[in-house]
This record gives C-alpha cells, structure tokens and sequence, in this order.
C-alpha cells in the first residue's frame, strides 16, 4: 500500500530564540535579587487582626467615674495642661486585642509587639470593661494636647506627674503610681 503524502512529511517543531538579556539588564536583575529583604518564615503565617474600634463615648463610663474624671480634665485645664480623653469603656473584643501585644501564642489576638496590658478581658477584667455593659466603664486613657492636638510625652515628662496629681486628688487611682506596671496615661477608680 503507498504512503499518502501526507504522512510520509516529517513536522518539524522549530523554537523561537529567546532575546538576549543585555550586560546591564542582568547587572540589574541581580543588584535587585541581593538587595531584596529576607522575608521572616516566622511571620508569614502571622495573621494580625484589625484594630477593635476605640471607645471615646464618656457616657459609656460609669457615672460616678465619669463626673470625677471631668472635675481633673478641668482643673488641668485651668492650670494650662489641658488633657483628652481618648478610651474608657471596652467591650471583650478590645481588651483581648490590646491583650494579645506582645504574647504571640494569646488566643485570638496574640502578635508581636510590647505587653500593654495584663487583663486579658476574660479570666481577668480591666476596670475599662466595666460589669461588660456600656455606661459601666470604670477606667480611662487621656493624653496631653499641644496645639489642640493629643500628643505622647515620653513617660520621664513631669506632664505625667501633674496628671496624676490631678486624678489622685479626685480619688481616683493614676496608672503612673502603679507599683509594677506604670502606665501614664491611665486612671481608674480604686
């Protein structure tokens, strides 16, 4: 039987020649596979959660806090260092997360970064969480303002030592005198 013409032509696959790189093409290329940063094996699992949102609703503080709270922002104010209150009540969420700084293996929050806070917001409450309802808070964060904005003094500013003078005489107690865990901007009630 004869071959059909067909099948007796051989295909040929031909490649196309790839482009040559030039010298500073490829000089390129390696300067920036080295100055490339390693990435931390450690860390690329790490999933960070969002922020729970800040609570900054003084109603949400218990009442009797709130009105001594009040009568220190006034009179440092009228001393010319006015504060701000910037977080009083939090919900569980929140103070897991603040929680979860600086301990890795906190469920669920758990990343790097400093301890904030001891209270884990639920074997041990913060005074913030209150009996866990709004208008029940029992503790605050205020910052100093300069030009109308909150700033973060270092924790060696004498700032501090007048805000917890002024809280102190409205007998509450100033994070600043904690005895292990100094924390400036913090008042609560005993």
């Amino acid at each position: 039987m004869p071959k059909s013409k067909r099948s007796s032509k051989r295909r040929v696959d031909r490649k196309m020649p790839k482009p040559k790189k030039t010298k500073s093409e490829s000089a390129r290329l390696k300067a920036t596979l080295r100055s490339a940063r390693p990435i931390n094996a450690a860390l690329k699992t790490l999933v960070i959660a969002a922020e729970p949102p800040i609570d900054s609703n003084p109603a949400h503080l218990d009442s009797a806090f709130r009105g001594k709270l009040e009568r220190a922002l006034a009179q440092l104010s009228a001393q010319g260092n006015p504060f701000r209150f910037v977080e009083g009540f939090r919900m569980v969420d929140r103070q897991q997360w603040l929680y979860g700084s600086g301990r890795p293996s906190a469920v669920p929050y758990g990343r790097p970064g400093p301890i904030l806070t001891n209270a884990d917001g639920v074997n041990a409450l913060s005074k913030h969480q209150g009996n866990g309802t709004p208008g029940s808070g029992l503790a605050a964060d205020c910052y100093p303002l300069r030009g109308g904005s909150v700033y973060i003094p270092p924790d060696t500013d004498p700032i501090w030592d007048q805000y917890a003078a002024a809280v102190v005489a409205q007998g509450l107690v100033a994070g600043r005198n904690f005895p292990k865990f100094k924390d400036s901007p913090h008042c609560e009630m005993p």
